[in-house]
C-alpha cells in the first residue's frame, strides 16, 4: 500500500471533464439535494474521487456530509489507508467514522462475506446518523469485471445485468454516480487536483476472481472487449431483465393469488407461460415466502419446474410445492420453521407480525404444527393445503395452543404479512 500522487499515466482530461464528473454527482442528487449525505470511502482512488467531488457538491448546495470507512481487519495496511481518508476529512471539516469488522471465520467467499458485512455496518451507521442516502464509488470497470465473473459462472440475464445506479437496502438508498465513469478518469482527476489515494495490494492478488478478471480485461481490450463495451452489454441485459420482470408481474396477476401467506397458482395457465416467465414467477414466490435475499440455485429451480410438469410435490429453499386439483400451492415448509420462535408483537419467520391483547411473558409465537392443527378440526374450511396450515404462526403458552391468529381473531389476536399480501406482486418489480 502506498499513497499515490501524480503516478497515473493515462489519458489527460480537460477541465470540461471536471464538469462532467461534477455533473455525474449532481444528476443523482438534484433538483432536491438531501440535507445529509453519506459517502462510503475506503481510501482507494475511486472512493477518494467520490469523496472529493461529493464534498464540492455539498459545499455548493449546503449539504451536510458524513463519511464512513470500514476496516475489515484483514490487512495491516488498511489503517494507513483509512488515515488518508481521515486526513482529507479533517482538512475539510467533514465528519468521518470508522467501523471495524471481524466476522470472517475463514470459510466461504471472503470478498462476498466482507461485502455483506460492509453493507450491514454502513446501514447501521446511516440509521444512527439519520441518513437516507449513501454514495458508493463503483465504476464502469466494476461493471465490466462483475459481468466477466458472472459469465464464468454461466449466469443468466439477472446475473449479467448491470449494477443499479440506485438501490435501497433496508431503508437506505445507495447511489452509484460513477457507473459511466472509468477508473482511469477518476485517477486522472485525483492527479490533476493533487489528491492522494491508496492502492490496496490485494488488487494485484490474482487468487481473487475479480483481480484475475481485471487483468484479463487488459488483454481483451485490443479485441474490442473494453470495460465500456462490457458495461454496455450489462446495461442491455438490465433492460432485458426489467422487461422480463414486467412481463412476470403481469402474468402473476393472471395466474396467481395470495392466501394466508401462501401462493396459489392456476396450474394450466402456469404451464402455458414461457419457461423463463414461469421460472421467474416461481423464484419470486419462493423468495417472498422464505424471505431470502438471493434466489434459489438455477439447478434447484429446474428440478422444481420438472416436478410441476409432472404434478409432483417437491421442496425448494424452505418452501413446499404441492398440487390439489387445478391448483399449485407454494407455501412455507414446516421443517424450515419448526424451531422458529418470537414474542408476540414482533415479527415471526421474518414476515408475520403477530399481535394481541395480552402482555403475558409466557406466550410465544411458533408454527401451528401437527399438535396445533389437531386442535383445529375445521381447518379444511379455510381452503389451504394441510402443509400450508402446519407452517402458519400460532400463539402458544408452553405446550398449550392459545390461538391460531391467521384465522381466529375472536380473542383480539391478529397475524399479518409485513407490508401486506400485495408485497408478493410488488416485489416482482422492486427486485430490479
Amino acid at each position: 500500500m502506498g499513497a499515490k500522487r501524480n503516478e497515473h499515466v493515462g489519458l489527460r482530461l480537460t477541465m470540461d471533464d471536471d464538469a462532467a464528473l461534477n455533473a455525474a454527482i449532481a444528476a443523482h442528487l438534484l433538483p432536491e439535494p438531501p440535507e445529509k449525505l453519506g459517502v462510503a470511502v475506503s481510501g482507494g482512488g475511486d472512493s477518494m474521487a467520490l469523496l472529493a467531488l461529493a464534498a464540492g457538491f455539498a459545499q455548493t448546495h449546503e449539504v451536510q456530509v458524513h463519511v464512513i470507512s470500514v476496516d475489515h481487519g484483514l490487512r495491516s495496511g488498511a489503517r494507513d489507508e483509512l488515515a488518508l481518508v481521515a486526513a482529507f476529512c479533517a482538512e475539510r471539516g467533514l465528519s468521518h467514522h470508522i467501523e471495524s469488522w471481524s466476522g470472517w471465520d475463514g470459510s466461504g467467499n471472503l470478498q462476498g462475506a466482507a461485502r455483506a458485512a460492509r453493507y450491514k455496518l454502513i446501514n447501521r451507521w446511516a440509521e444512527t446518523v439519520g441518513l437516507r442516502l449513501v454514495l458508493l464509488g463503483h465504476t464502469v470497470d466494476d461493471q465490466a469485471e462483475t459481468l466477466m465473473m458472472r459469465l464464468a459462472r454461466g449466469a443468466g440475464v439477472d446475473g449479467l445485468s448491470a449494477m443499479a445506479p440506485r438501490r435501497m437496502r433496508e431503508g437506505i438508498t445507495y447511489v452509484r454516480p460513477f457507473l459511466d465513469i472509468t477508473r482511469a478518469e477518476l485517477r486522472d482527476y485525483l492527479t490533476r487536483h493533487d489528491i492522494a489515494w491508496a492502492d490496496d495490494p490485494s488488487n494485484d492478488d490474482t487468487s481473487f476472481a475479480r483481480v484475475a478478471m481485471r487483468q484479463a480485461l487488459t488483454q481483451l481490450e485490443p479485441l474490442g472487449l473494453s470495460a465500456r463495451t462490457l458495461a454496455g452489454v450489462a446495461r442491455n441485459m438490465r433492460q432485458s431483465r426489467e422487461a422480463l420482470n414486467w412481463q412476470t408481474h403481469s402474468a402473476a396477476h393472471e395466474v396467481a393469488q395470495v392466501q394466508a401467506g401462501a401462493v396459489r397458482v392456476d396450474v394450466q395457465k402456469f404451464r402455458a407461460l414461457p419457461e423463463e416467465i414461469s421460472r421467474r414467477l416461481l423464484v419470486q414466490a419462493v423468495m417472498w415466502i422464505n424471505g431470502g435475499n438471493y434466489p434459489p440455485r438455477r439447478s434447484g429451480v429446474a428440478g422444481v419446474q420438472a416436478a410441476v410438469r409432472e404434478g409432483r410435490t417437491t421442496t425448494l429453499d424452505g418452501c413446499q410445492i404441492s398440487f390439489a386439483g387445478e391448483a399449485m400451492w407454494i407455501y412455507r415448509e414446516l421443517n424450515a420453521v419448526r424451531d422458529t420462535f418470537s414474542k408476540p408483537g414482533g415479527v415471526w419467520d421474518n414476515r408475520w407480525r403477530v399481535e394481541g391483547p395480552e402482555n403475558n411473558p409466557r406466550l410465544h409465537v411458533g408454527p401451528l404444527g401437527e399438535d396445533g392443527l389437531a386442535l383445529c378440526p375445521d381447518w379444511r374450511e379455510h381452503g389451504l393445503p394441510r402443509g400450508a396450515m402446519l407452517s402458519l404462526p400460532a400463539v402458544w403458552e408452553g405446550g398449550d395452543l392459545v390461538v391460531a391468529p391467521v384465522f381466529d381473531d375472536a380473542a383480539g389476536w391478529s397475524a399479518e404479512i409485513a407490508g401486506g399480501q400485495e408485497t408478493f406482486f410488488a416485489a416482482l418489480l422492486s427486485r430490479q
